[in-house]
């Protein structure tokens, strides 16, 4: 099969790019023939697109707005491609640097969609994809608490955007999603989508060292994911646990909030920012830490991060929002618990560790859900929708 996959960035980015990168081997060896198109967007770094547009961030900000909706520079690069390539099916990820304009010459094309999460045309989480300085608060991610910028952003979309999206999606023949949460976001925009669980590359196994206390966070650094509920459990668990240490990976734009907090609490010695890991750099972290955090205060539609804990055999201690129950068994694999509530995340994290026969419980079932989400499975998955749609199209 000739598969053409489209998204913004060519390189790792972010989750987005990671998984499409890791799923390249992966369905070459299963013997189909894989090309990506992409935006130019960041030539400092190692690209891995075979076909590329001038990227809208580079574009002059007077027309950015229009572009948002038809960007000609992704819709004739994807002309070309599609004339070259002649694929028997497109899978298209993000649609931030491409536009929905590309969704218009898919007619004759088998196309699925992923949708990861907040998008543009996510009508339900639209808000997420802002950014704070839309919002007059930034704890606050409510249209009521939009600055007037922010409003008329809201408007274009809703008004604009969204409309030219849905007419192109008359062209998409399968629409994916990473959890029954996002399906249900979905559903109630009247969109009916297809589960197919993200999924990453497992690490090595190491056994867990039970009578450590070393906590890890792993992610972007924003307001949104919550890493200060944890700093302010911190001292809690400090209390029960003199030895526990928090390692922070990640950048960001809260990165200096989180490290004005940990100095004027006096936690300087207890936690490490360590910047952004390269994929090696981190599994030394996970092989390192006791138990991974994932404090989400938005709707997190998958998190797969925490996948990668679990194939080192490490437990998860998560806040109960968007697709995270999915893939996290409260009291088996780790513990959920409420958004933005430090006290519980405190109670968690002293429970686990100080039980060192639950902790290694919980490590081996963590590693056994690990298999459930491998990339090879995720390749499985997808192809079938592939071949779906290629059999609805024909049928």
């Amino acid at each position: 099969m000739k598969i053409l996959r489209i998204t913004s960035l060519g390189y790792v980015g972010g989750g987005v790019e990671n998984g499409i990168e890791l799923l390249q081997p992966v369905l070459t060896d299963m013997g189909h023939e894989v090309r990506i198109l992409t935006s130019d967007h960041n030539q400092a770094v190692r690209h891995f697109s075979h076909y590329e547009f001038k990227a809208l961030a580079y574009q002059p900000m007077i027309l950015k707005l229009f572009y948002r909706v038809f960007y000609p520079q992704a819709f004739f690069a994807l002309r070309r491609a599609l004339k070259d390539f002649e694929p028997d099916v497109v899978q298209i990820h993000s649609l931030f640097e491409v536009s929905p304009s590309v969704l218009f010459l898919l007619k004759r094309y088998p196309t699925v969609l992923t949708i990861h999460g907040a998008e543009d045309y996510t009508r339900g989480l639209l808000l997420w994809a802002f950014p704070l300085r839309f919002f007059k608060h930034p704890h606050d991610l409510t249209r009521k608490n939009l600055t007037f910028a922010g409003w008329l952003h809201y408007l274009y979309h809703v008004l604009v955007s969204i409309p030219v999206y849905r007419l192109g999606f008359r062209n998409v023949d399968r629409f994916v999603v990473f959890s029954t949460y996002m399906q249900l976001i979905l559903r109630d925009e009247g969109i009916e989508s297809v589960v197919v669980p993200n999924a990453t590359e497992l690490f090595e196994p190491i056994p867990i060292d039970t009578k450590g206390a070393k906590i890890l966070y792993v992610g972007r650094l924003e307001k949104i994911k919550g890493v200060h509920d944890v700093l302010e459990a911190l001292p809690a668990v400090l209390r029960e646990h003199p030895q526990a240490h928090m390692t922070i990976a990640g950048r960001g734009e809260y990165e200096q909030e989180l490290r004005d907090f940990v100095r004027t609490q006096g936690l300087d010695k207890y936690v490490t920012f360590a910047g952004h890991l390269t994929r090696d750099q981190l599994y030394e972290e996970y092989k390192k830490c006791t138990v991974l955090v994932v404090p989400s205060v938005w709707p997190e539609p998958f998190g797969k991060i925490g996948i990668e804990a679990y194939s080192v055999g490490r437990p998860v201690i998560a806040s109960d929002v968007g697709g995270i129950s999915e893939w996290l068994t409260d009291g088996e694999t780790g513990y959920l618990v409420p958004a933005q509530d430090s006290k519980a995340f405190a109670q968690k994290l002293n429970t686990l560790l100080e039980n060192e026969e639950l902790l290694q419980t919980m490590s081996h079932k963590a590693l056994e859900r690990a298999q459930e989400f491998s990339i090879e499975e995720h390749a499985r998955r997808i192809v079938a929708v592939y071949e779906q749609a290629l059999a609805s199209a024909n049928g």
